[in-house]
């Protein structure tokens, strides 16, 4: 399972589907913008243009890419609600791969590892920037809340939108996260890397951190069996990187799409999601919406707005 399918996960997934895996799924919340191109190579200026989900931009085409790989894709935000549906659907999978880019999504991930004793390839790509690792339940080495107890406090850490990606960083993390994939897919445990690799591709600088005594006995998640993440509230709104958006999530409730579309005037109805263009407060924003009752609003980075804006149109 890839958790993300932008820059890193269009990487690993496309060299995972190349060499084979026999099961891939995608999960992905997020549409495809005019801006991810020079990173995220499944993607076209067609697939931009449409703003296709990512989820399903991604399958179609690794399906065409090798047509024997069984490539699944869900529209979904992982969260607390539904991560643990996500992954078991259709049966555990052998390794869960780190696309995201949030720390949130990260130590849910984390949780969701060790609680199913599914190994974690972490990885995180900015400006020049990267870094990976891995980590194995059960295998005597740590999770990511023992190398690194807990996020880091918002307005920290660059993001995106901030500091902005090198193409060729993302494209070597995830390399990196397909070959220590293909090594726990392949039962080759001995070969993973034990390590937290770190460079600035910029600077021609690389790192790398021994993890081999790196687990905490008293590790709230690994050690006292505590999923902190995977026990908290359902997302709250939040900004998208990279984009003038915000994502409304709408919890666990359901929508009839085609219902939906029916009631809202000039929306365009698809399978996986309605999209259109709406006014509020004399101002007019797109909204899309899926069928898990998660929304993006698109023409604002407020969060008041886009609270307004979901409550009026979809009123759940």
């Amino acid at each position: 399972m890839i958790v993300g399918v932008g820059a890193l996960g269009c990487v690993s997934a496309d060299l995972l589907v190349r060499a084979g895996v026999g099961t891939v799924t995608i999960v992905d919340r997020d549409l495809v913008e005019i801006s991810n191109l020079h990173r995220q190579g499944l993607y076209c200026e067609a697939d931009a243009i449409e703003k296709k989900p990512k989820a399903v931009a991604a399958r179609d085409r690794l399906r065409v890419v090798n047509s024997d790989v069984d490539v699944r894709a869900h529209i979904a935000d992982f969260t607390s609600e539904n991560a643990l549906s996500l992954i078991e659907d259709g049966g555990v999978p052998d390794v869960v791969i780190d696309g995201t880019d949030n720390f949130e999504t990260r130590y849910l991930i984390n949780d969701c590892s060790v609680k199913l004793g599914v190994p974690y390839v972490y990885g995180g790509a900015i400006a020049t920037q990267g870094s990976a690792a891995v980590f194995v339940p059960g295998g005597g080495g740590p999770c990511l809340r023992c190398v690194q107890p807990d996020p880091p406090k918002p307005g920290t850490q660059a993001t995106c939108e901030s500091a902005g990606v090198v193409g060729a960083v993302s494209s070597i993390i995830g390399s990196y996260q397909a070959a220590e994939a293909m090594k726990v897919l392949m039962g080759q445990m001995d070969r993973v890397m034990g390590s937290m690799l770190s460079f600035d591709l910029w600077e021609g600088q690389r790192t790398r951190v021994d993890l081999s005594d790196a687990k905490d006995p008293e590790c709230p998640c690994c050690g006292n069996g505590e999923f902190a993440f995977l026990e908290a509230l359902g997302a709250p709104p939040q900004v998208l990187c990279g984009q003038r958006a915000v994502q409304v999530s709408g919890g666990s409730t359901m929508i009839d799409l085609e219902r939906l579309g029916a009631g809202l005037e000039g929306f365009e109805v698809k399978e996986y999601m309605i999209r259109g263009t709406v006014e509020h407060g004399g101002e007019a924003f797109e909204l899309t919406c899926f069928a898990d009752g998660r929304a993006i609003v698109d023409g604002t980075d407020d969060v008041g707005v886009a609270r307004a804006v979901y409550s009026r149109y979809i009123g759940i």
